[in-house]
């Protein structure tokens, strides 16, 4: 819950700029990770996340580095800030979403030891979530053969919401093949004009949790359109 406020947050108090800004780099060497003042914390986090995103990805990448070097001083200060990181890059409810720069936060994490390898898991895992069906990159839908322009939409069984956005996305995209991957506990939904199929909750490939979200896979079997919210 804390991730999603966050995310809604930085989606009222980002203004983007024009272009990416050189200053990416020099960020935390004029800016402290102090946090004594959390709100203020979180302000200062979601403006470097501003200019990281607009940044070029190699410049981006150096200044998490930098970031990570001044967290390895405060053991409190890393768990904080890394999922500040989460928050920013890995939810699709943050303008500043970035699967590359989630993956290069999190591989700091795993490589500074900082945290627990057993409490880094999530990361990891959410890691490898983002990199799945990203534009331009072959589709990964277990189970399911790509030979033809097809809406996937990833659902969560128990979520009224992903029940609505079977009929929402049933009239916006009507001349498609339309799959919808389950997930989670809870009827089987019954909209027609949808195929259903089911994650393999010992291999899964979709975050329940941002669920519903939908791609949209070309002929050919690469991603056309990648991770969309549906509402």
């Amino acid at each position: 819950m804390r991730s999603y406020l966050f995310a809604l947050s930085m989606a009222a108090v980002l203004v983007f700029s024009c272009g990416p800004k050189p200053e990416i780099v020099l960020f935390w060497d004029t800016h402290s990770v102090d946090y004594s003042d959390i709100d203020v914390a979180e302000e200062q986090f979601a403006d470097f996340a501003e200019l990281a995103v607009a940044a070029p990805e190699r410049d981006a990448r150096k200044a998490i580095d930098v970031l990570y070097n001044h967290l390895k001083a405060d053991e409190v200060a890393y768990y904080i800030y890394s999922d500040w990181m989460e928050s920013a890059f890995y939810n699709l409810l943050s303008p500043c979403y970035s699967p590359a720069l989630y993956a290069k936060a999190v591989d700091r994490i795993v490589s500074d030891g900082i945290i627990p390898r057993g409490s880094c898991e999530p990361y990891i895992q959410k890691r490898e979530w983002s990199g799945y069906n990203l534009q331009g990159k072959k589709a990964t839908v277990p189970g399911v053969v790509l030979r033809e322009k097809t809406l996937v939409l990833v659902l969560d069984k128990g979520c009224p919401t992903c029940r609505e956005a079977l009929t929402m996305l049933l009239e916006k995209w009507p001349d498609v093949r339309r799959v919808a991957v389950c997930c989670g506990y809870g009827p089987e939904p019954t909209v027609e004009g949808w195929e259903y199929v089911h994650q393999d909750p010992s291999n899964p490939v979709f975050d329940p949790r941002m669920t519903p979200i939908y791609f949209v896979v070309a002929s050919d079997g690469t991603v056309e359109v990648s991770y969309t919210t549906v509402f």
